[in-house]
């Protein structure tokens, strides 16, 4: 009788997140995360390797889920003061967990950009590092052995502060199997992670060997997220929207997001992080006091350990205001099902064959043609009684 898989092939693709739980899990690396035609990376199964021990299942989040925090969390309108936010995609709050985790002598988890400019998950243990983990990376994070390299890490008594998309909190997690009293763990609002593949062959083409630096965030146009400066070798700074940059325009619009974001197991409450960090959009509308240009962050605390670190860090917020937890569940992405275009199928398999910039076009149709894309820009970056105005003349 033949033997039942009680390996990692048993999650339907459509389904795998890609956070690499079930990867760093397998006693004899039987699994390799490779990339799918689409640019995504999925766990592989050496079967000739793999021993049906069953560990990768167990780690799995997807397959073996796990929700321990708390289902209705304060919430806050946060900021720290403004050189820590001018450095930061958002209000600071990362910067000043981090700063904490540090000095006490403990390493920080969190996303980089590699020399080849893809983003990678990466430890590091001085301030003078910090910089490599600030600002939102919009492409998912590959995460390679960081998960095996945290646990040696606690074991040894360390200190870690891990900082990712949820799916990637829950990786750590699934892996670890134990509550560590000595990880703290940073989830961050998520709308969807686009393929590392599309982004790859994006700046190849638009930007080829001459790419000195990437940002798919800025503030010099205030605090929003529709800009992104790419900085050639030269000098030459090249500012991208959604009017201009087909990136820009194919990830607010969802067209290149992986398969399971869809319908995201740990988008809603409880939040899988100690803390949940993202922007605070549309603050304005619960407190126009609350709003500033130069970030104002959303943050949720999930847990005790969440609050101890909230605590130490209070005294240097500029603001620090609690806001009900349903206005800010209506204004950010706190459920699972988000709507995915139908051109979606359409762009990636056109992305086979065309140009990344003409699968966005023929993929997009009208939604994604330059006019209706700088309306879209536009409706962002005016203020709203701005926006009300111009639809009264109108009619």
């Amino acid at each position: 009788m033949p033997e039942v898989c009680k390996n990692i092939k048993i999650l339907p693709e459509e389904r795998c997140c890609g956070c690499a739980a079930c990867f760093n899990s397998c006693p004899v690396d039987a699994i390799e995360m490779r990339e799918n035609r689409d640019g995504f990376l999925y766990p592989h199964v050496k079967e000739e390797v793999c021993i049906n021990c069953g560990k990768c299942v167990r780690a799995c989040p997807e397959l073996t889920p796990k929700f321990s925090n708390r289902e209705e969390p304060a919430c806050f309108a946060a900021y720290a003061e403004d050189e820590v936010r001018m450095k930061s995609s958002s209000g600071g709050i990362f910067t000043l967990l981090a700063e904490k985790a540090l000095k006490t002598g403990g390493c920080v988890c969190g996303v980089a950009m590699d020399e080849e400019f893809s983003a990678e998950h990466r430890i590091i243990c001085s301030a003078e590092e910090l910089g490599k983990l600030r600002g939102s990376k919009y492409v998912q994070s590959r995460v390679g052995t960081v998960y095996r390299e945290i646990k040696k890490l606690l074991d040894e008594g360390k200190h870690v502060l891990f900082s990712g998309v949820p799916c990637q909190v829950a990786g750590l997690k699934g892996y670890l199997h134990r509550n560590y009293e000595n990880l703290f763990t940073v989830d961050v609002v998520c709308h969807g992670v686009p393929s590392p593949g599309v982004f790859r062959k994006y700046r190849t083409e638009k930007y080829g060997k001459n790419l000195k630096s990437f940002q798919f965030r800025t503030k010099e146009f205030g605090h929003n997220c529709n800009h992104c400066i790419a900085t050639l070798k030269n000098g030459k700074r090249i500012v991208g929207n959604q009017a201009n940059d087909a990136y820009e325009r194919a990830f607010h619009g969802s067209l290149m997001l992986r398969s399971s974001c869809g319908e995201c197991s740990f988008a809603p409450l409880p939040r899988q992080g100690d803390l949940t960090l993202g922007d605070f959009w549309h603050i304005a509308k619960y407190n126009p006091g609350f709003a500033s240009e130069k970030g104002v962050s959303l943050v949720l605390i999930n847990s005790e350990k969440g609050e101890k670190a909230w605590a130490d860090i209070c005294s240097r917020l500029k603001l620090c205001e609690p806001v009900p937890l349903d206005f800010a569940l209506k204004h950010n992405r706190f459920r699972s099902k988000i709507r995915i275009p139908e051109g979606r199928e359409k762009f990636f398999e056109e992305n086979r064959k065309q140009t990344f910039k003409k699968a966005v076009e023929i993929a997009g149709g009208q939604k994604f043609s330059k006019k209706a894309a700088a309306k879209q820009w536009l409706k962002r970056v005016l203020p709203e009684e701005v926006v009300k105005a111009v639809k009264r003349m109108k009619k």
